[in-house]
């Protein structure tokens, strides 16, 4: 991190930000996506404009257990877990990133879903500021396990013929991004399956849409004094004509490591902490939901961790194995 310069944006419009989002929606549903509680420390999976921003150069593994140790009546054993791998490559003298995201969201009952996506951006100098856009595209999959799959209904036509079967779908699916930062805020929008990819599951009667999903967002880094900064983040996301909106600060030490916390209007609240390893060319993050609406029907706890490492900055003349500014403890 660097605390030597002073926020340019008033600080008070990210105060307000985050007001207004705990503030305005009235009910928490089920997401067609699996969130993660670190959004912000995922940057190019919250939005494709993020590829390879200011030279960001790393991979990244995400693991999310959901409602850990939690076991249903009416579904098959195990936990609701979300893995997440995502690269980022900036092309800096051609003003370009590129991305990749490989996703696996698995659920007791059987259903999952799993994406392989590229993204491709581009970073447009405007003033002091960089305005990026950036675009995501691949397959978007679901698969369903009958052999896991408890039937709740005996007169179910679908359940019935997809007991005991195995089966998966993949189509071809879009999102994209716009974001505009400067060196120490940014705020950003983002919209994902654009297609709207729609899965039968080989059955007549199937019909399974995913439905677009969008996202507000915005973060800042306020230096609190030479070593200390508070870095607020927010984001409102829009899915199935519901808004799930949530806040929160991280404070960091030096580029040595952070701690803070967030909170995910009637869900969960939500503690976070991480550190930097190896000169700062490894990232190390947890965090744990306690869950606050509706914990009697669920497990309490869900768990988060991300490993990030650090790669050589690739150009566009050549790979280049120079240390390059990392979202570390920065805002990306």
């Amino acid at each position: 991190m660097r605390f030597n310069k002073q926020l340019v944006l008033p600080s008070w419009i990210f105060v307000c930000f985050g007001i207004g989002l705990l503030f305005w929606s009235p009910t928490m549903l089920a997401q067609q996506d699996p969130g993660l509680s670190m959004f912000q420390l995922n940057a190019i999976n919250q939005n494709p404009a993020n590829s390879g921003l200011r030279g960001a150069s790393f991979a990244q593994l995400h693991y999310r257990n959901q409602w850990t140790q939690y076991e249903a009546s009416v579904e098959g054993p195990g936990n609701l877990g979300t893995q997440l791998l995502s690269v980022s490559l900036p092309f800096s003298k051609l003003n370009l990133g590129v991305g990749l995201l490989v996703m696996s969201d698995k659920t007791p009952s059987g259903v999952g879903q799993n994406s392989m996506k590229i993204q491709l951006a581009y970073h447009y100098t405007v003033g002091e500021a960089i305005l990026s856009v950036g675009l995501r595209g691949g397959l978007q999959g679901k698969s369903f396990d009958g052999r896991a799959y408890r039937i709740r209904d005996e007169n179910d036509p679908i359940a019935s013929q997809l007991s005991g079967k195995v089966i998966s779908q993949n189509q071809f699916d879009l999102g994209l991004g716009m974001l505009y930062s400067k060196d120490n805020w940014q705020i950003g929008f983002s919209a994902d399956h654009l297609t709207s990819p729609t899965f039968t599951m080989d059955t007549p009667q199937g019909n399974m849409p995913i439905n677009l999903v969008a996202a507000l967002h915005g973060s800042a880094e306020i230096a609190l004094s030479e070593n200390l900064a508070a870095m607020p983040f927010a984001q409102v996301r829009y899915y199935s004509g519901n808004i799930l909106p949530e806040a929160g600060s991280r404070f960091g030490y030096k580029d040595l490591f952070w701690i803070g916390g967030s909170f995910r209007l009637n869900d969960a609240a939500i503690g976070m902490a991480g550190l930097s390893l190896l000169q700062q060319r490894l990232d190390i993050g947890y965090s744990l939901d306690v869950s606050m609406v509706q914990a009697a029907v669920k497990a309490p706890l869900t768990h988060e961790i991300f490993v990030r490492f650090q790669l050589p900055s690739f150009q566009s003349n050549g790979i280049k194995g120079l240390p390059v500014r990392t979202p570390r403890f920065k805002i990306l």
